[in-house]
């Protein structure tokens, strides 16, 4: 794994972790990002640490319902780039460090490292579903359970949720305000 941004952490911190395609990043991802550093730094002793996990192109083809729409994703080393440049900006105020990893399971990290101590996950009932199952299979493997930590659902100018497919088929911007379709 690869160290992105700030300094190592310490051994007292505690550790946040998420995961997803982050493209294009928007408000939603933001939220969940911002509850990251935030799990990470203002509990326990230490800084802090958050762990990103990237959705690799073949964990993109295998979970999405309609697999032409990991061409509309991008190549993951710009991906990579562009999350990393938002967590330098978002990251800064927190004393949290961060690293991005490469997500080539649904489960990723999150359910084998005993070193971290919260999921952060968004409020839509197949992550809160994975979590719970996450959850499952670290007590079955014998490590803790992780806090689920959930900010609400970042709502566009329309009152319905922001997404990244939204912002594909050009409802919507990455901060929620709406296009017109003449455009």
């Amino acid at each position: 794994m690869t160290l992105v941004g700030h300094s190592r952490m310490a051994d007292a911190d505690r550790t946040a972790i998420l995961g997803g395609t982050f493209t294009p990043i928007h408000n939603g991802h933001r939220a969940l990002l911002h509850k990251a550093f935030q799990t990470a730094s203002h509990d326990g002793s230490g800084d802090g640490h958050v762990i990103v996990g990237l959705t690799s192109p073949e964990l993109a083809t295998e979970t999405r319902s309609d697999p032409t729409h990991v061409e509309q994703l991008g190549a993951y080393d710009d991906r990579r780039s562009a999350l990393a440049s938002e967590l330098d900006q978002l990251g800064e105020p927190y004393s949290a460090t961060y690293e991005i990893v490469r997500l080539d399971d649904t489960q990723g990290p999150a359910a084998t490292r005993a070193d971290v101590d919260a999921l952060v996950a968004s409020p839509e009932a197949k992550a809160q579903r994975r979590a719970y199952e996450l959850n499952q299979q670290r007590r079955d493997a014998g490590l803790h359970p992780l806090e689920i930590h959930t900010p609400p659902f970042v709502v566009a100018e329309d009152g319905t949720r922001i997404s990244s497919t939204r912002i594909r088929n050009g409802e919507i911007d990455v901060h929620g305000r709406l296009l017109d379709a003449a455009e």
